[in-house]
Parts: C-alpha cells; structure tokens; sequence
C-alpha cells in the first residue's frame, strides 16, 4: 500500500491526513504536496501522521526539507498523531523537538 493523503483547511491551519508508508515511493508525492501549500501561501502545515504506519529516511528527509521550506516562507510546519515505530525514528534521530507541536515549543521559544 503506497500513501494516501487528504488535506483540510480550517481556522488559518491546513492539515494533511496521510495514511499508508512514508517511504522512497511514495515520498515525492508528500514533497510535492508540502512545497505547494507553502508556495500557494498557508502560514500553518500540519501533517497527522496517525494513520501513518511507516515512515523511512527518505520521508524524514522530506518533513525535514518541508520543515525548512515553511521557515523559509515565514511558515510553521509540524506533525501530529506519531505513534509507535513512527514516534520512535522522529525520537531517535532528534526530529521530534523540531515537528512535534506542543508544550515544549512555549518552553524553547525563550531560548532555553
């Protein structure tokens, strides 16, 4: 199963449901789909990943790239819903502090 993604836009935010493998196949497409948002001018990108059972180093790549495009454009970029292996590769290679929205942004945007 390759992945399926579904974007809504609502209170200034727009969000991307992806199901399926974030993988070398099926990255391009959330690439593409990422870059657009940004260029056609949304300020908040939120990609839910719950339904997400698999994600490889080619799709940290692009949520990585993503997340540096939407900073470029005066944008936030963060994901949501990470579970299991999913929840661990962003943990473990650190990316979590930087995708994942929550009570630990406040507490970095003073610096600390």
């Amino acid at each position: 199963m390759g992945l399926a993604m579904h974007t809504t836009r609502q209170d200034g935010r727009a969000t991307i449901a992806a199901r399926g493998s974030i993988d070398l196949h099926s990255s391009d497409e959330l690439r593409a789909r990422l870059a657009e948002l940004v260029d056609a001018g949304e300020r908040v990108v939120v990609v839910d990943l719950t339904a997400v059972d698999f994600c490889d180093s080619s799709g940290l790549n692009v949520l990585v790239r993503a997340y540096k495009h939407a900073r470029a454009q005066n944008a936030t970029l963060t994901v949501t819903g990470a579970y299991g292996r999913v929840e661990n590769v962003l943990r473990t290679t650190g990316l979590d502090r930087f995708l994942i929205e929550g009570p630990a942004e406040e507490a970095s945007a003073d610096g600390r």
